[in-house]
Formats: structure tokens, C-alpha cells, sequence
């Protein structure tokens, strides 16, 4: 696939980006607001799944280009294959055809461009995928509270034996189940105990999650279905993947009350629209909230997302290369405390 070949990506072109950097710098030296970030990357948002985890591949996507009008005579879910399988975009991000294609592609996209991914997924399948890059993976651990085999006990005890380092990402929203939910009460009782970071599914899924998932509901979108749970173990470590997007005013307040809270980008390049994506990202940061803003790419089955997700990080002109450096990689080792390792 292009994005395996081209000589395009950040790992691939250091040179030349530097140099871009360097016209971009003002005549005494320092970097312009526009300069890029080339250092290394903290991404809390990857998964590891099979091939076929989301639809008969080879499977593709257009960042920002599935909004899309329909008429409900065909099934949405027929439609959004369709919509994988023939992109309306000319330079589509494809999937890969196999296990282990997945697997080594999305391995070799962290060496090359220099990240280290919080990955989550089944057991047995990030462990195996950590055995193999053992220095690119922190291992996380899915689960939705509708259909998970383990107890809050069990996850408490995995993660004590060092089984897995976060609890994310928590998908209870595709159960219709808010942040608060009492059947999810234990399990964010034990990880306030045991010190466990938590990254938690508030936000926008696919386009018309309903018809793909009939439990899920736009209106768990929001992240002030938190409050109470922050409250109640001030100590909680927990990031909102996905940023609660499109909540704008809901996230403000979240933030702004509970400063320990932080939110990832995980999907926005891909779900949203540059320009908005970009228009949400500006707001966060202008109201104060740079310093909690996790980079997250949401890699499924496209490798090629992470690429996509750090270059529309670097291609927002507003922040400065510090803010970059920041969202990119500061903001994640300090909330995961990689710095004391």
C-alpha cells in the first residue's frame, strides 16, 4: 500500500523537515509558531486487532470525508462498508489483509516514526505484540463492563502482576452505559487503588454509531457523566479518549474543574474534518488546556492513521512547536509518569 512505500512520512524525510524548519525559523534563530515537532511520540490510543476486526479486508478511510448524507432505505451499516470498500477520497488510508501484516505494519510505523503507544486489545494479542517491541508498547487493557469475562478483582490483580500498565480503552459507551454507570463502580474503585490510569471512550465513534451499535447514544458523548467518579476518587488518573468531541462547552468545564483530567485526540483526524478538528484543538488550547491534551491516533486496522494523526498535530499553524512537543509527547509522559521510570 502507498502509505508502506512513499518516502513521505516523518521517520522517512528528518531532513528535509528539518530544513523546512529551519526556513521557518525568524533571522535570530528561533523556531517559528509553524516549526514541526520531530522528537519522540507518546500515543494513547492503539489497538491491536485481527485483520478483520472492522469489516472483510482490504478495508479503507478518508479522513474527514464519511459525514455523509443518507437515505435510510439502505441499512447505514451496508452503506459504511460500502463507503470502506470504494473511499470517496482520492488518497485513501487502506488496511492490511492479515494478522501479522496488521501486526508487523503497525510495529514498524512506531520504530520509524519514533512512538511509543499505550496499545490495547485482547490479552493474549498485546502481549504477544509487546514481546515483539517490547520497548514501542505500554500494555493496555480493553474492556466494556456489558461483556467483559474479568471481575474488578481480576483486572486489579493482572495489573499487579504487571500483566498490563493502563486500563483503556473502556468502551462502555458502545453498551449505552455512561461514565458513571454503578456496574462500572468497582472497576473505577480498584484502579483509584492501585494507581491505574484509565483512558475512557467519551465521545464520538464511527458515523452513525446507533445503526452499527444499537445501545450506543450521542447523548454519552459528554464528559460531565465523570464528575461524580472524579470527585469521589480524587486521586483517579483518567484521560477522555476521543476529547468528548463535539462537547465544547462540556469539556471546557471538565477541565477547568478538575485539573487533573486529561483528554486524547484518538479519532479526530480521521472522523472530523481538518478544519474542525483544528477549530476544536484551538479552542482547548486557548482556553488554557494545552497541557492536557494527549495525542492519541485510534490505530484499528490502518497503520497509516498514525502518521496521518501527528501530521494534522504538526500542521495546526496555531500552536508553537512547544504546544506540539507537548500534546505530541510531554503532556502523556507526565500523565503516565513515564519520567520516574
Amino acid at each position: 500500500m502507498r502509505w508502506m512505500i512513499e518516502l513521505t512520512g516523518r521517520g522517512s524525510a528528518i531532513l528535509a523537515a528539518a530544513a523546512l524548519a529551519a526556513c521557518a525559523a525568524t533571522p535570530g534563530g528561533a523556531p517559528s509558531a509553524s516549526a514541526p515537532y520531530l522528537g519522540p511520540v507518546i500515543d494513547v490510543h492503539l489497538h491491536a486487532l485481527g485483520a478483520s476486526d472492522q469489516g472483510p479486508p482490504p478495508i479503507a478511510v478518508c479522513p474527514g470525508a464519511f459525514i455523509r448524507a443518507h437515505d435510510p432505505a439502505e441499512p447505514w451499516g451496508r452503506r459504511f462498508l460500502g463507503l470502506m470498500k470504494e473511499p470517496p477520497c482520492a488518497d485513501p488510508i487502506w488496511s492490511l489483509e492479515t494478522d501479522d501484516e496488521l501486526r508487523d505494519a503497525t510495529l514498524a510505523e512506531l520504530e520509524r516514526l519514533n512512538v511509543t503507544g499505550v496499545l490495547s486489545g485482547p490479552r493474549e494479542r498485546v502481549a504477544a505484540w509487546k514481546a515483539r517491541a517490547p520497548d514501542r508498547i505500554i500494555a493496555g487493557h480493553q474492556m466494556n463492563v456489558a461483556t467483559t469475562e474479568y471481575s474488578a478483582e481480576e483486572v486489579g490483580a493482572y495489573f499487579a502482576a504487571g500483566g498490563f500498565e493502563v486500563l483503556a480503552e473502556v468502551t462502555n459507551q458502545y453498551a449505552g452505559l455512561a461514565a458513571d454507570a454503578p456496574a462500572f463502580d468497582a472497576y473505577w474503585a480498584v484502579a483509584a487503588a492501585l494507581d491505574i490510569p484509565v483512558g475512557i471512550h467519551i465521545g464520538t465513534g464511527p458515523p452513525g454509531s446507533p445503526y452499527l451499535f444499537p445501545a450506543y447514544r450521542a447523548r454519552l458523548h459528554s464528559p460531565l457523566a465523570l464528575e461524580e467518579i472524579l470527585v469521589r476518587h480524587p486521586t483517579l488518573r483518567v484521560y477522555v479518549m476521543h476529547a468528548g468531541w463535539p462537547m465544547r462547552d462540556d469539556v471546557m468545564a471538565m477541565l477547568y474543574a478538575h485539573p487533573q483530567l486529561y483528554v486524547g485526540t484518538g479519532v479526530l483526524q480521521l472522523a472530523t474534518p481538518r478544519a474542525e478538528y483544528h477549530d476544536f484543538l484551538e479552542d482547548l488550547v486557548r482556553a488554557g488546556f494545552g497541557d492536557r491534551i494527549l495525542f492519541g491516533s485510534d490505530q484499528m486496522v490502518w497503520p497509516g492513521l498514525i502518521e496521518e494523526g501527528i501530521d494534522a498535530i504538526n500542521d495546526a499553524d496555531f500552536l508553537t512547536t512547544e504546544q506540539k512537543a507537548a500534546i505530541l509527547h510531554d503532556n502523556a509522559a507526565r500523565f503516565l509518569r513515564l519520567e520516574e521510570d
